[in-house]
């Protein structure tokens, strides 16, 4: 700005010093009609080139100060995507290390027992420890899942569809727990059958995790108009943290917490939904904390009994 105004200090300068033999010669010699008008026109064409120069000049400094904004706002977000990056990143290696670490000594130890002591062990003690070998692996498999699961939604199959009550059903028996389904009969998804089956088993173990004890979480779903919702719910403690649908974040994320993971669950739900054209949403009524997603429905091609019961 300080610039621009020198710069017409000076031009306004150089204008006067240019015109001052003209105004001499307007106030010492006699004056011709033809000269004047002539005069007067050129001034007046000189006045209209300074005037569209000046207005160029403004629009220029606009532009440049439009320019320059948008420069430090794109190095403004460039410092904070990197910040954001070296905060994943550490919070990744935090928590990985930790979320492994847990399973990985848990199988050590498992199989150090086996190995020097499975020939005195009776047979109840060495299946429970086959058992959590077994429980600490899939654990671990979960885990990688989730991670790979989560950088790898970005394309999915446009032309893909899943039958809702089908995946959910599949997902409910696939726990080993009591889980109620009710889901209208003949349900398609525009998702990749995979990706739904990863996302109600997500929602299923954070609500079998999470969920008061004793407590038997529901699966429902239904069609309305061009989407179909499916919800997952229990009775619990309320969901106070939206935040909770970012990766690496825990309800509870505190060196003690009762419950294992790498908070990567609701995150990995939120991504390969919305990959899908889909939304999702957690809310808390009377006790029951309901996570639903919105998906866009496919047209249906079956009909049959509704999916309606519950696994005891």
């Amino acid at each position: 700005m300080a610039h621009a105004q020198a710069r017409r200090q000076v031009l306004a300068c150089a204008l006067l010093l240019a015109h001052l033999p003209l105004l001499l010669a307007l106030v010492l010699l006699p004056v011709d009609p033809v000269w004047l008008g002539t005069t007067g026109g050129l001034l007046l064409a000189e006045a209209l080139t300074l005037a569209v120069l000046l207005r160029t000049e403004t629009r220029a400094r606009r532009g440049e100060e439009q320019l320059m904004l948008a420069l430090w706002q794109g190095h403004a977000s460039m410092r904070a995507r990197q910040e954001e990056t070296e905060r994943i990143r550490s919070d990744l290696i935090a928590t990985v290390s930790h979320e492994f670490r847990t399973p990985l000594t848990g199988i050590r130890g498992a199989a150090l027992t086996l190995l020097k002591r499975g020939d005195r062990l009776d047979t109840e003690a060495r299946a429970r420890l086959l058992h959590a070998v077994l429980g600490q692996q899939e654990r671990l498999s979960r885990l990688l899942e989730n991670m790979l699961a989560a950088s790898s939604a970005i394309g999915p199959d446009p032309a893909a569809t899943a039958e809702v009550d089908a995946v959910a059903a599949e997902v409910a028996m696939l726990t080993g727990r009591d889980v109620s389904v009710v889901i209208e009969p003949g349900l398609l998804a525009h998702m990749d059958r995979q990706a739904l089956h990863q996302v109600l088993a997500n929602l299923l173990d954070n609500a079998l995790q999470y969920g008061n004890a004793g407590t038997v979480p529901l699966i429902a779903g239904g069609r309305d108009g061009d989407e179909v919702w499916v919800s997952v719910s229990n009775e619990g403690r309320p969901l106070e943290d939206q935040r909770l649908f970012e990766p690496f974040t825990q309800g509870d994320g505190g060196p003690t917490r009762a419950h294992q993971g790498l908070g990567m669950g609701l995150y990995l739900v939120r991504r390969l939904v919305e990959v899908h054209g889909g939304r999702v949403r957690a809310r808390c009524d009377d006790g029951w904390v309901t996570v639903e997603l919105r998906l866009i429905a496919a047209q249906e091609r079956r009909r049959q009994a509704p999916t309606a019961f519950p696994i005891a």
